[in-house]
Protein backbone atom coordinates (compact mmCIF):
# COMPACT_ATOMS: atom_id res chain seq x y z
CA UNK A 1 0.00 0.00 0.00
CA UNK A 2 1.65 3.13 -0.89
CA UNK A 3 1.29 6.29 0.75
CA UNK A 4 -0.39 8.78 -1.09
CA UNK A 5 0.40 12.55 0.85
CA UNK A 6 2.55 14.17 -1.18
CA UNK A 7 2.75 17.63 -1.13
CA UNK A 8 1.56 17.61 2.40
CA UNK A 9 4.75 16.56 4.43
CA UNK A 10 5.00 18.31 7.88
CA UNK A 11 8.77 17.54 8.49
CA UNK A 12 9.18 18.04 12.39
CA UNK A 13 12.64 17.89 12.63
CA UNK A 14 15.21 19.84 9.99
CA UNK A 15 17.93 22.04 11.28
CA UNK A 16 18.99 26.05 10.30
CA UNK A 17 22.99 26.68 9.86
CA UNK A 18 23.88 29.98 10.95
CA UNK A 19 25.54 31.97 9.27
CA UNK A 20 29.49 32.41 9.94
CA UNK A 21 29.41 35.61 11.34
CA UNK A 22 26.12 35.80 13.60
CA UNK A 23 27.90 35.64 17.00
CA UNK A 24 30.48 37.61 15.83
CA UNK A 25 28.78 41.08 14.89
CA UNK A 26 25.43 40.65 17.63
CA UNK A 27 27.15 39.27 20.61
CA UNK A 28 27.18 42.17 23.34
CA UNK A 29 30.77 43.56 23.02
CA UNK A 30 32.19 41.97 26.16
CA UNK A 31 31.92 38.72 24.33
CA UNK A 32 33.09 39.68 21.01
CA UNK A 33 36.58 38.31 21.85
CA UNK A 34 35.12 34.82 22.42
CA UNK A 35 32.32 34.80 19.97
CA UNK A 36 31.49 31.34 18.53
CA UNK A 37 33.01 32.05 15.00
CA UNK A 38 34.48 29.89 11.82
CA UNK A 39 37.98 29.67 11.88
CA UNK A 40 39.80 28.84 8.61
CA UNK A 41 42.67 26.40 8.85
CA UNK A 42 44.61 24.99 5.77
CA UNK A 43 43.00 21.44 6.13
CA UNK A 44 39.75 22.86 6.89
CA UNK A 45 37.15 25.20 8.06
CA UNK A 46 36.18 25.05 12.16
CA UNK A 47 33.51 26.31 14.14
CA UNK A 48 35.12 27.63 17.83
CA UNK A 49 33.49 27.73 20.52
CA UNK A 50 34.47 28.94 24.23
CA UNK A 51 35.22 26.62 26.36
CA UNK A 52 34.76 23.71 23.81
CA UNK A 53 36.88 21.95 21.61
CA UNK A 54 37.08 22.65 17.80
CA UNK A 55 34.30 21.15 15.68
CA UNK A 56 35.07 20.62 12.14
CA UNK A 57 32.23 22.01 10.44
CA UNK A 58 32.25 18.96 7.58
CA UNK A 59 29.04 17.09 9.49
CA UNK A 60 26.87 20.26 9.76
CA UNK A 61 25.43 20.84 6.50
CA UNK A 62 28.43 20.50 4.05
CA UNK A 63 28.49 17.24 3.17
CA UNK A 64 25.02 16.97 2.07
CA UNK A 65 25.87 17.77 -1.78
CA UNK A 66 28.14 14.50 -1.39
CA UNK A 67 25.30 12.49 -0.49
CA UNK A 68 23.14 14.01 -3.08
CA UNK A 69 25.70 12.98 -5.28
CA UNK A 70 25.72 9.42 -3.93
CA UNK A 71 28.78 8.77 -1.67
CA UNK A 72 30.23 10.55 0.93
CA UNK A 73 33.58 9.83 0.44
CA UNK A 74 34.67 11.59 4.20
CA UNK A 75 33.47 15.39 6.32
CA UNK A 76 37.24 16.00 6.47
CA UNK A 77 38.50 19.22 4.68
CA UNK A 78 35.35 21.00 4.28
CA UNK A 79 34.44 25.11 4.20
CA UNK A 80 31.79 26.63 5.63
CA UNK A 81 30.80 28.55 2.75
CA UNK A 82 29.87 25.48 0.65
CA UNK A 83 26.97 24.74 2.84
CA UNK A 84 23.76 24.70 0.70
CA UNK A 85 22.09 27.69 1.49
CA UNK A 86 18.61 26.89 2.22
CA UNK A 87 19.90 26.30 5.77
CA UNK A 88 20.51 30.30 5.71
CA UNK A 89 18.77 31.70 3.24
CA UNK A 90 14.73 31.64 3.82
CA UNK A 91 14.38 31.91 0.03
CA UNK A 92 16.48 29.42 -0.73
CA UNK A 93 14.76 26.97 2.13
CA UNK A 94 11.42 27.60 0.55
CA UNK A 95 12.83 26.28 -2.61
CA UNK A 96 14.52 23.42 -1.34
CA UNK A 97 11.16 22.39 1.16
CA UNK A 98 9.07 22.04 -2.50
CA UNK A 99 11.74 20.01 -4.07
CA UNK A 100 11.41 17.47 -0.75
CA UNK A 101 7.52 18.03 -1.08
CA UNK A 102 7.17 19.90 2.53
CA UNK A 103 4.07 22.02 3.68
CA UNK A 104 6.12 22.72 6.81
CA UNK A 105 9.15 22.31 9.01
CA UNK A 106 10.18 22.75 12.27
CA UNK A 107 13.72 23.69 12.49
CA UNK A 108 16.46 23.26 15.00
CA UNK A 109 19.97 24.95 15.55
CA UNK A 110 23.30 24.14 13.59
CA UNK A 111 26.12 24.11 15.54
CA UNK A 112 23.94 26.30 17.94
CA UNK A 113 23.24 22.49 19.55
CA UNK A 114 26.34 22.39 20.86
CA UNK A 115 26.69 25.36 22.86
CA UNK A 116 24.20 23.64 25.65
CA UNK A 117 27.60 22.10 26.56
CA UNK A 118 29.29 26.08 27.04
CA UNK A 119 30.48 26.04 30.33
CA UNK A 120 30.17 29.83 30.77
CA UNK A 121 27.01 30.52 31.69
CA UNK A 122 26.77 33.98 30.85
CA UNK A 123 28.65 33.93 27.40
CA UNK A 124 25.47 30.71 27.45
CA UNK A 125 22.54 33.01 28.02
CA UNK A 126 24.38 35.74 25.10
CA UNK A 127 24.83 33.06 22.42
CA UNK A 128 21.44 31.85 23.25
CA UNK A 129 20.21 35.46 22.76
CA UNK A 130 21.33 36.43 19.93
CA UNK A 131 20.53 33.10 17.89
CA UNK A 132 16.77 33.51 19.44
CA UNK A 133 16.98 36.47 17.60
CA UNK A 134 18.14 35.62 14.39
CA UNK A 135 16.09 32.45 14.31
CA UNK A 136 12.71 34.89 14.46
CA UNK A 137 13.84 37.24 11.69
CA UNK A 138 14.60 34.09 9.25
CA UNK A 139 11.24 32.46 10.43
CA UNK A 140 9.33 35.87 9.82
CA UNK A 141 9.74 35.52 5.87
CA UNK A 142 7.62 32.43 5.85
CA UNK A 143 5.76 32.08 9.30
CA UNK A 144 3.19 28.91 8.41
CA UNK A 145 6.13 27.25 6.39
CA UNK A 146 9.59 27.78 9.06
CA UNK A 147 8.41 26.57 12.65
CA UNK A 148 11.29 27.99 15.15
CA UNK A 149 12.27 26.30 18.26
CA UNK A 150 14.01 28.67 20.82
CA UNK A 151 17.11 27.53 23.07
CA UNK A 152 17.28 28.36 26.93
CA UNK A 153 19.98 28.85 28.79
CA UNK A 154 19.84 26.83 31.83
CA UNK A 155 23.55 26.94 33.21
CA UNK A 156 22.84 29.73 34.90
CA UNK A 157 19.75 30.79 37.79
CA UNK A 158 16.72 29.61 36.37
CA UNK A 159 15.26 33.05 36.53
CA UNK A 160 17.59 33.58 33.22
CA UNK A 161 15.47 31.08 31.50
CA UNK A 162 12.38 31.93 32.92
CA UNK A 163 12.77 35.33 30.69
CA UNK A 164 14.29 33.79 27.77
CA UNK A 165 10.97 31.61 27.92
CA UNK A 166 8.88 34.50 27.71
CA UNK A 167 11.06 35.96 25.04
CA UNK A 168 10.67 32.94 23.03
CA UNK A 169 7.22 33.23 22.95
CA UNK A 170 7.29 36.93 21.97
CA UNK A 171 8.68 36.01 19.17
CA UNK A 172 6.54 33.72 17.69
CA UNK A 173 8.90 31.03 17.98
CA UNK A 174 6.94 27.77 17.81
CA UNK A 175 8.92 25.44 20.70
CA UNK A 176 11.22 26.19 23.01
CA UNK A 177 14.17 23.78 23.37
CA UNK A 178 16.10 22.51 26.93
CA UNK A 179 18.90 20.28 26.69
CA UNK A 180 19.40 16.46 27.03
CA UNK A 181 21.42 16.64 30.10
CA UNK A 182 22.79 19.36 32.35
CA UNK A 183 25.08 17.47 34.57
CA UNK A 184 25.58 19.90 37.15
CA UNK A 185 21.81 19.90 37.64
CA UNK A 186 19.37 17.02 36.88
CA UNK A 187 15.77 17.89 35.57
CA UNK A 188 14.69 16.09 38.88
CA UNK A 189 16.00 19.43 40.54
CA UNK A 190 12.93 21.24 42.76
CA UNK A 191 14.98 24.16 41.90
CA UNK A 192 13.31 23.87 37.83
CA UNK A 193 9.94 24.04 39.48
CA UNK A 194 9.14 27.56 38.58
CA UNK A 195 10.65 26.96 35.16
CA UNK A 196 8.28 24.37 34.57
CA UNK A 197 4.75 26.15 35.50
CA UNK A 198 5.98 29.36 33.40
CA UNK A 199 6.11 26.46 30.42
CA UNK A 200 2.97 24.84 31.56
CA UNK A 201 1.42 29.00 30.45
CA UNK A 202 3.26 29.49 27.82
CA UNK A 203 2.13 26.46 26.27
CA UNK A 204 4.32 25.63 23.45
CA UNK A 205 6.07 22.24 22.83
CA UNK A 206 9.44 21.56 24.67
CA UNK A 207 11.74 19.85 22.81
CA UNK A 208 14.96 17.96 23.34
CA UNK A 209 16.91 17.17 20.49
CA UNK A 210 19.91 14.78 20.17
CA UNK A 211 23.37 16.75 20.54
CA UNK A 212 22.65 18.90 23.21
CA UNK A 213 24.86 16.72 25.75
CA UNK A 214 28.27 16.35 25.89
CA UNK A 215 29.16 17.41 21.87
CA UNK A 216 29.24 14.39 19.66
CA UNK A 217 32.62 15.19 18.39
CA UNK A 218 34.44 15.33 22.01
CA UNK A 219 32.51 11.41 22.13
CA UNK A 220 33.97 10.54 19.26
CA UNK A 221 37.41 11.34 20.35
CA UNK A 222 37.28 8.98 23.49
CA UNK A 223 34.71 6.79 21.85
CA UNK A 224 35.37 6.59 18.36
CA UNK A 225 32.65 7.56 15.76
CA UNK A 226 30.07 4.70 15.39
CA UNK A 227 30.19 4.15 19.48
CA UNK A 228 29.62 8.21 19.60
CA UNK A 229 26.61 8.89 17.15
CA UNK A 230 24.64 5.62 18.77
CA UNK A 231 25.51 7.64 22.52
CA UNK A 232 23.99 10.94 20.82
CA UNK A 233 21.71 9.57 18.54
CA UNK A 234 19.71 6.76 20.81
CA UNK A 235 20.94 6.78 24.23
CA UNK A 236 21.17 10.41 25.05
CA UNK A 237 17.54 10.43 24.53
CA UNK A 238 16.39 7.46 26.40
CA UNK A 239 18.13 9.02 29.15
CA UNK A 240 16.15 12.00 28.61
CA UNK A 241 13.01 10.64 29.01
CA UNK A 242 13.93 8.29 31.60
CA UNK A 243 15.28 11.75 33.71
CA UNK A 244 11.75 13.66 32.69
CA UNK A 245 9.61 11.05 33.70
CA UNK A 246 11.20 9.56 36.59
CA UNK A 247 11.29 13.09 38.02
CA UNK A 248 7.68 12.81 37.67
CA UNK A 249 7.14 16.44 35.89
CA UNK A 250 5.07 15.04 33.32
CA UNK A 251 2.80 13.96 36.53
CA UNK A 252 2.52 17.39 38.30
CA UNK A 253 2.58 19.34 35.42
CA UNK A 254 0.16 17.76 32.88
CA UNK A 255 -0.07 20.32 30.57
CA UNK A 256 3.44 20.00 29.37
CA UNK A 257 4.51 18.54 25.93
CA UNK A 258 7.60 17.12 25.43
CA UNK A 259 9.39 16.46 22.21
CA UNK A 260 12.16 13.81 21.76
CA UNK A 261 13.53 15.42 17.92
CA UNK A 262 15.79 13.33 16.36
CA UNK A 263 16.50 10.11 18.32
CA UNK A 264 14.15 8.07 16.10
CA UNK A 265 11.39 5.95 17.76
CA UNK A 266 12.88 1.97 17.50
CA UNK A 267 13.73 2.01 20.72
CA UNK A 268 10.80 3.64 22.61
CA UNK A 269 8.25 0.74 23.41
CA UNK A 270 10.93 -1.46 24.60
CA UNK A 271 12.50 1.34 27.17
CA UNK A 272 9.32 1.89 27.97
CA UNK A 273 8.10 -1.63 28.96
CA UNK A 274 10.95 -2.02 30.82
CA UNK A 275 10.02 1.27 32.80
CA UNK A 276 6.86 0.04 33.04
CA UNK A 277 8.50 -3.41 34.60
CA UNK A 278 10.31 -1.47 37.25
CA UNK A 279 7.93 0.65 37.87
CA UNK A 280 5.76 -2.12 38.75
CA UNK A 281 7.70 -3.27 41.52
CA UNK A 282 9.44 -0.41 43.02
CA UNK A 283 6.81 2.38 42.65
CA UNK A 284 6.00 2.00 46.46
CA UNK A 285 9.62 3.33 47.77
CA UNK A 286 10.54 5.30 44.98
CA UNK A 287 11.37 9.00 45.16
CA UNK A 288 9.56 11.15 43.53
CA UNK A 289 6.75 8.87 43.57
CA UNK A 290 4.91 8.22 40.28
CA UNK A 291 1.89 7.68 40.32
CA UNK A 292 0.89 6.13 37.10
CA UNK A 293 3.38 3.83 34.69
CA UNK A 294 5.63 5.15 32.74
CA UNK A 295 3.79 4.53 29.77
CA UNK A 296 0.98 6.67 30.31
CA UNK A 297 2.12 9.85 30.38
CA UNK A 298 4.56 9.05 27.34
CA UNK A 299 0.90 8.11 25.60
CA UNK A 300 -0.44 11.30 27.25
CA UNK A 301 2.43 14.38 27.02
CA UNK A 302 5.51 13.08 24.26
CA UNK A 303 5.96 12.75 21.04
CA UNK A 304 8.96 11.62 19.41
CA UNK A 305 10.64 11.76 15.50
CA UNK A 306 12.13 9.43 13.53
CA UNK A 307 13.49 10.21 9.68
CA UNK A 308 14.81 6.21 8.72
CA UNK A 309 12.88 3.81 11.20
CA UNK A 310 10.94 1.24 9.65
CA UNK A 311 11.42 -0.79 13.06
CA UNK A 312 9.95 1.91 14.83
CA UNK A 313 7.26 1.89 12.12
CA UNK A 314 6.26 -1.92 13.28
CA UNK A 315 6.26 -1.20 16.66
CA UNK A 316 3.81 2.10 16.41
CA UNK A 317 0.78 -0.09 17.97
CA UNK A 318 2.67 -0.35 21.33
CA UNK A 319 3.69 3.33 21.47
CA UNK A 320 0.79 4.98 19.80
CA UNK A 321 0.41 6.58 16.37
CA UNK A 322 -0.60 9.78 16.93
CA UNK A 323 3.15 10.13 19.18
CA UNK A 324 4.37 9.53 16.25
CA UNK A 325 6.71 12.36 13.47
CA UNK A 326 8.43 12.45 10.62
CA UNK A 327 11.01 14.29 9.93
CA UNK A 328 13.88 15.15 7.25
CA UNK A 329 16.64 16.24 9.38
CA UNK A 330 17.85 18.59 6.59
CA UNK A 331 20.29 19.73 5.74
CA UNK A 332 22.44 16.48 7.93
CA UNK A 333 23.55 13.27 5.89
CA UNK A 334 21.46 10.86 8.46
CA UNK A 335 18.67 12.90 6.88
CA UNK A 336 16.25 12.11 4.07
CA UNK A 337 16.61 15.22 1.74
CA UNK A 338 16.09 15.77 -1.31
CA UNK A 339 14.91 11.42 -1.56
CA UNK A 340 12.05 12.13 1.59
CA UNK A 341 9.04 10.59 -0.40
CA UNK A 342 11.10 7.77 -1.43
CA UNK A 343 11.92 7.26 2.25
CA UNK A 344 8.55 7.50 3.26
CA UNK A 345 7.16 5.26 0.82
CA UNK A 346 9.68 2.46 1.94
CA UNK A 347 9.53 3.20 4.97
CA UNK A 348 5.80 3.09 5.64
CA UNK A 349 4.87 0.26 3.36
CA UNK A 350 1.79 -1.53 4.45
CA UNK A 351 0.90 1.01 7.29
CA UNK A 352 -2.88 2.42 6.85
CA UNK A 353 -3.65 5.00 4.96
CA UNK A 354 -4.42 7.23 8.14
CA UNK A 355 -2.26 6.16 10.17
CA UNK A 356 1.05 7.33 7.43
CA UNK A 357 -0.87 10.25 7.17
CA UNK A 358 -0.75 11.49 11.15
CA UNK A 359 2.87 10.56 11.35
CA UNK A 360 4.02 12.63 8.26
CA UNK A 361 2.02 15.61 8.49
CA UNK A 362 -0.89 15.60 10.70
CA UNK A 363 0.43 14.93 14.27
CA UNK A 364 3.22 17.87 13.94
CA UNK A 365 0.16 20.02 12.04
CA UNK A 366 -1.58 19.39 15.69
CA UNK A 367 1.07 19.94 17.83
CA UNK A 368 2.31 23.14 16.38
CA UNK A 369 -0.51 24.66 15.62
CA UNK A 370 -0.94 24.47 11.69
CA UNK A 371 -4.28 25.12 9.62
CA UNK A 372 -5.75 21.96 8.91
Amino acid sequence: MEVNVTGEYVSADGHVVEPADLWTTRMDKRFRDRAPRVESKPEADFYIIDGLEPLPVGLEGVSMEDKIAGEIISPQGRRHADTRPGAWDPQARLTDQKMDHLRAEVMYPGVGLFLSAAPDAEYQRECFRVYNDWLSEFCAAAPDRFLGVGLLPLRGPVEWAIEEAGRIAQKGLRSISIPAEIAARPYRSTEYDPLWEVLQDIGLPISIHVGTDEPFYMKADRMGVGKAFVDTKICAMERAMADIIWAAIPQRYPGLRFVLAEGGIGWVASVLRSMDHWWADHRHWMEPRVDEAPSFYFQRQFWATFEDDRAGILTRELIGVDRLMWGSDYPHTEGTFPYSQEQIMKDLLGVPEDEAYKMVAGNAAHLYGLSA
